[in-house]
């Protein structure tokens, strides 16, 4: 089935048009664009051409908002279906490389592979965990297949040149918190970086540890948002001060 006879809808948010296919019930869901919307708030926050890095970037809504506003966007997503989706979204939508290029790849401590865990095997599906050597207890689903990925550091990507370094972060990579630190290190401590969204579970063993390193990078808490129904789970705005 090509894109052209996937079904998709028409979506309205914030003075933005665009696209989004919608043939799974997930994808319904986050076309609704209704769900974190402090995403919306963060991207509207950075000016026509600044760059974000949207990191976890499931099918890809919020990085082609961002794109469409002008922001220059570079998205990264490991897992296979919804990758495949998000480049079927920026085909839709016509959207050029110069705007938004879409890495196949998750985020670690270093460059390399790894096996993504999957619990809900279906586009726009979440429960999708990277193999690090430890679980948060938060994230131990019922996964029922696995993936090889591609792993990058962000350090490395970045001096490699051939994308401008961030700007911004948006960050929602369940489970690979502390790795992409270890490999973002030189990144957040780059004057270029100005501010950060992400998700962040409290009950997480490495949760102070994590703030204790934005905070050492000279990043500030400037807000905290809670994921619906999920008691424990955060988006945090972070400004570098």
């Amino acid at each position: 089935m090509n894109t052209e006879e996937k079904k998709y809808s028409e979506v309205a948010v914030r003075g933005i048009d665009f696209k989004l296919m919608t043939y799974t019930r997930s994808l319904e869901l986050c076309a609704r664009m209704n769900y974190e919307t402090e995403n919306l708030d963060f991207i509207d926050r950075i000016k026509p051409n600044e760059v974000l890095y949207d990191l976890g970037a499931c099918e890809g809504r919020f990085s082609l908002y961002a794109a469409l506003k002008g922001v220059t966007v570079v998205s990264f997503e490991p897992e296979a279906k919804n990758f495949s989706v998000f480049s079927q979204n920026i085909a839709l939508n016509h959207i050029g490389e110069a705007k938004l290029t879409a890495i196949n790849a998750g985020v670690g401590a270093k460059n390399g592979k790894a096996i993504i865990n999957i619990g809900q095997p279906w586009e726009g599906g979440h429960q999708k965990v990277v193999e690090h050597g430890e679980i948060r207890n938060d994230l131990n689903f019922n996964f029922v297949e696995n993936q090889e990925i591609a792993l990058v550091s962000i350090d490395s990507f970045v001096e490699e040149g051939l994308y401008p370094a961030p700007n911004y972060l948006k960050i929602d990579i369940d489970g690979s918190e502390m790795p992409f630190l270890i490999g973002a290190a030189k990144t957040l401590k780059s004057n270029d970086l100005k501010g950060i969204i992400f998700e962040l579970n409290e009950l997480d063993p490495n949760f102070q540890n994590i703030m204790t390193i934005l905070n050492d990078n000279g990043f500030v808490e400037m807000a905290r948002f809670n994921v619906p129904n999920e008691a424990n789970l955060f988006n945090i705005v972070f400004e570098r001060q």
